[in-house]
């Protein structure tokens, strides 16, 4: 199998990669920046007030800004897991891109309104005043933006409710019009607990054997990884499931014309392969990717290749010209 070194890491090119353009590594203005942390709150038009933290490079800024969107099982941490070389947002700040991951509402220390309140149409509304946020203290324009699982579903909602402030979109994980097989009972569950009364916020069960759905891992990240769901993010809003199988992002995949790249892994277990490849062919923008990680899951954030390859790929979508 050919191999192809790639800044200081290997990674497999068994992968599936469907453009209409030709691979070209963009070298960065950014070796090893030092990187300054923020973390403030967003006021939002919607009456939410949602937290978000910041990785900005001190020196060699690219004049782009991303935003980080987050799916429903945990919130904004696993952009920026702080083990070894794991972080996503030192990765992309790094390499000179100004980086913002935000908590959703319903999640961490945003505001947490009724759960059934919290799906991909209320929350992209939210995002809004987030965008216009980073756009004011980045200096751009527009804000890419990379969302996973549901988090995809958010993106695309807000590429047709303010494309005029979107620069390019990577939807990772991110069903479209149905859910991988293997993943309907748990998702059943999880809507029939939201159904009783009360449970506007439901338990989170989906990370206590996330170790049986990874690639190769590091037992510490993945101790990391349950140690945060389990203590910050132990109930999870119950509107988000029954949305996300309607995804209301559906009928803005057609008309979009926002720069979009759909990245799973090989082994994704949430997004049917199918599904995926039905997405990308419907894909309004002329400019559109798809990309297959080799050994990939849902959660490659806390796998060793996995992680890797989200983040040369995610360089890679931003930067493209």
């Amino acid at each position: 199998m050919k191999r192809w070194s790639v800044k200081g890491w290997m990674i497999s090119l068994s992968f599936v990669f469907i453009t209409g353009f030709a691979v070209t590594v963009i070298p960065s203005a950014a070796v090893a920046a030092e990187v300054e942390r923020q973390e403030f709150y967003v006021t939002t038009d919607t009456g939410m007030k949602l937290m978000l933290v910041a990785k900005i490079p001190a020196s060699g800024r690219l004049g782009k800004a991303i935003l980080l969107v987050h799916g429903s099982g945990v919130g904004w941490v696993y952009w920026d897991i702080p083990i070894r070389d794991y972080s996503i947002m030192d990765y992309l700040a790094k390499k000179g891109l100004d980086v913002y991951a935000v908590e959703c509402r319903g999640y961490g220390k945003s505001t947490k309104p009724n759960g059934m309140e919290v799906n991909a149409t209320t929350t992209a509304s939210d995002l809004k005043s987030v965008v216009k946020e980073i756009a004011k203290r980045s200096g751009v324009s527009k804000v890419g933006m990379a969302g996973h699982s549901s988090g995809g579903a958010i993106l695309l909602v807000a590429a047709g409710m303010y494309p005029e402030l979107v620069d390019r979109m990577i939807l990772i994980g991110a069903p479209y019009k149905k859910i991988h097989p293997n993943f309907v009972a748990y998702a059943t569950k999880v809507i029939e607990m939201g159904k009783e009364p009360g449970k506007d916020y439901v338990p989170n069960l989906h990370y206590r054997d996330v170790e049986k759905r990874l690639d190769a891992y590091d037992d510490d990240v993945v101790a990391w990884y349950k140690k945060v769901v389990e203590e910050q993010y132990g109930l999870m809003p119950a509107g988000v499931y029954p949305d996300a199988m309607k995804n209301p992002g559906i009928p803005i995949v057609s008309m979009t014309k926002v720069p979009t790249l759909i990245l799973n892994g090989s082994n994704e277990y949430v997004v049917d392969p199918q599904d995926a490849l039905d997405m990308f062919k419907d894909l309004g923008s002329p400019d559109k990717a798809m990309i297959i990680l080799p050994g990939g899951y849902h959660l490659m954030f806390i796998e060793r290749r996995g992680s890797a390859g989200l983040q040369e790929t995610m360089f890679f979508w931003f930067t493209k010209k």
